[in-house]
């Protein structure tokens, strides 16, 4: 972990000799403003850093106002600098394409005007973003076919959040707003496939207690992602069993719904393993898969779907990957994740991703927003 920091920090530091330069070297600024500018960065560039290193080692229960600030003012800066970065790349890119074709500099787009229009950009795009933020969850709904689904499970209406990751910078209005939302749309089972707690549960008893007011006739069901366990995934699992989820560790739930057999099958994440927790056992939940039934699986990654496939399974719902979040990583996310937003096929098995019920750091999307999913099964002889 010590080592990690090392690499983060310097790489941060990189970043900011680069921005830095390219900010101010070439502008006719004077050299008062230059100072200014360098100031500027360096007060974002380590109040990153420094609440990075602090935080990270952050497992004390004392529950203080001001470190909370401190952190989200922290994540507010890490979001402007990754859209300035970003923009000054662009820049850099346009004028260097530029350079090719021409044998004038371009330096309109080295200008003070141009860097001060870079240095404001990033306060529009932070705006924009949390206005996604603050409209709340969006409802997407998915109708999905399967050519084997048993007639007593036509138009099942599952409700599938992700990633909402309850924590010092998600407003409890925005959990009651999700609350309220999913029960006006009446499913008949809700599912949480993981990231949902991302702090320790004595700090978010009434975000629980809004959570445990949801119902739904065939359960809600629940399955760890990466970020419980960095907070005491034991207190974690066992508040969400208080509060009446089922909470599937590499288990089956039977449902029968008339001649049907609905299997929900759950598995934890694979990050159980280095918090010394059980990962994932694919092997074990087959032994209790039966041939006929009809499968769903929760599992908070998206990348074990040609695993799960194997299994016989007809869905599988995960999240994870926030669609990317905001600019430009929900452009790049595509190169990380091979499975990163949406529905896919593999084989007779669809795979569905939540992009995110909520967000992870700074209160802002853009680009993608927090979803919230109604699927409902359809019996179809057509193939999508």
């Amino acid at each position: 972990m010590g080592l990690f920091r090392t690499i983060a920090s310097t790489l941060i530091l990189i970043i900011f000799v680069y921005v830095s330069h390219q900010l101010t070297r070439f502008t006719d600024f004077t050299w008062r403003g230059q100072t200014l500018v360098i100031a500027f960065l360096a007060l974002l560039f380590s109040m990153v850093i420094g609440t990075l290193l602090f935080f990270w080692k952050e497992k004390h229960l004392d529950h203080r106002p001001w470190r909370d600030r401190l952190l989200n003012g922290s994540l507010l800066g890490m979001a402007y600098i990754n859209f300035l970065v970003s923009f000054v790349i662009l820049r850099d890119l346009i004028a260097f394409v530029e350079s090719l074709m021409s044998s004038t500099f371009f330096e309109g787009f080295y200008s003070s005007q141009a860097t001060a229009t870079l240095l404001g950009l990033p306060v529009l795009f932070l705006a924009l973003g949390n206005i996604v933020v603050q409209v709340g969850p969006r409802l997407k709904k998915v109708p999905l076919h399967f050519q084997n689904l048993p007639q007593d499970l036509e138009g099942l209406k599952i409700v599938h959040v992700s990633d909402l990751h309850i924590g010092t910078t998600l407003p409890i209005h925005f959990v009651k707003k999700l609350v309220d939302r999913i029960h006006e749309i009446k499913p008949d089972m809700v599912v949480f496939t993981g990231d949902i707690l991302d702090n320790f549960v004595e700090k978010h008893e009434t975000e629980l207690t809004l959570l445990k007011n949801l119902r739904a006739p065939h359960g809600v069901y629940y399955v760890p992602g990466n970020h419980e366990y960095y907070w005491d995934a034991e207190k974690s699992l066992q508040a969400f069993r208080d509060i009446g989820f089922h909470v599937l560790i590499n288990q089956v739930a039977n449902i029968n719904l008339g001649s049907a057999l609905l299997q929900v099958a759950g598995i934890p994440d694979p990050a159980g393993h280095h918090f010394q927790h059980e990962g994932p056992d694919l092997p074990r939940l087959q032994r209790h898969l039966n041939e006929k039934s009809f499968k769903v699986m929760l599992s908070h990654q998206p990348s074990l779907a040609t695993k799960i496939q194997k299994l016989g399974v007809d869905l599988q719902l995960s999240g994870h990957t926030h669609g990317g979040q905001f600019f430009p990583w929900n452009w790049l996310i595509v190169f990380f994740e091979r499975y990163s937003k949406g529905l896919y096929r593999l084989g007779n098995m669809r795979l569905y991703v939540n992009q995110g019920t909520g967000y992870w750091g700074p209160q802002l999307r853009l680009g993608t927003y927090c979803e919230l999913t109604e699927i409902v099964l359809r019996k179809d002889s057509k193939t999508e």
